[in-house]
């Protein structure tokens, strides 16, 4: 996202960038200002937990907005609970019917402070539960990225998966187009949510090429790179197998094996 915004201002656009849930990471040179945290994580979780956070004054929903309490929090991402994680993912599908109106409100009341935009993108398919009142109230198009959500709602301890899967799939009549990024995705996801084929296209994600010039030689001894998320989803755990299998039968002398990505 930080990286497509950056490319879109560069070529004259006009891009604002609304982080949600938590601080933005990137392992790129920031020189982006991006506008406040909305939905923030502790926020969202207390919202969910107790009625009185649904009430609270916003003074003290920004001391829970604090960018050093929420990059705290999110060091402690793994202390959810698998049946939390379906609770929360199931009432931010459902948008205003769910238990973060506040925080939805609260939203939209910044954007009509802001000038009026021509289109608004949603990162992923798990924020389609926004789409219904920012068309409403801002009178703008929606679209929305598809990439990887598939995982996370099958992962999703039952009921909670399937339920989650049948608010996306109804939530999706309200986002005006889809972006996948890739075909194989795109179908796939356009079949599990019923969305019309000509409401899904597909842009693959970019990559700044820049400080990746080939190397003159190949690398000696030779290496087998991996860059991706580093989990079992991405095929990292079979790759580790195939490298180990040659390893014991020394077919390639000398192979050394190398993984890049977030963990």
């Amino acid at each position: 996202d930080h990286a497509l915004v950056t490319t879109l201002r560069a070529m004259g656009h006009d891009v604002m960038l609304v982080p949600l849930y938590l601080p933005i990471v990137t392992d790129e040179p920031r020189g982006l200002a991006t506008e406040p945290i909305f939905f923030g994580g502790i926020n969202v979780f207390l919202q969910q937990k107790s009625a009185l956070f649904r009430n609270t004054p916003r003074w003290l929903d920004k001391l829970w907005d604090s960018k050093p309490l929420l990059r705290l929090s999110a060091k402690a991402a793994g202390m959810t609970r698998p049946h939390d994680l379906g609770v929360i993912t199931l009432s931010m599908l459902r948008g205003e019917e769910g238990k973060q109106l506040k925080e939805l409100e609260r939203l939209l009341e910044w954007l009509k402070s802001q000038p009026r935009p021509d289109v608004i993108c949603l990162s992923n398919a798990l924020l389609a539960g926004m789409a219904r009142r920012l068309k409403s109230e801002l009178g703008v198009p929606v679209v929305c990225a598809l990439q990887g959500e598939d995982y996370f709602l099958d992962d999703l301890v039952a009921p909670y998966s399937a339920q989650a899967w049948a608010e996306m799939a109804k939530r999706a009549a309200d986002v005006d187009l889809f972006i996948a990024v890739s075909r194989y995705f795109g179908e796939k996801m356009q079949k599990r949510l019923g969305i019309p084929p000509e409401r899904v296209v597909v842009v693959y994600n970019g990559l700044r090429p820049d400080g990746y010039e080939p190397a003159p030689a190949p690398p000696q001894p030779p290496v087998l790179g991996y860059l991706a998320f580093m989990s079992q989803i991405k095929g990292l755990e079979a790759l580790v197998d195939a490298f180990i299998w040659l390893k014991q039968r020394d077919r390639v002398k000398g192979l050394k094996l190398r993984a890049a990505g977030t963990l």
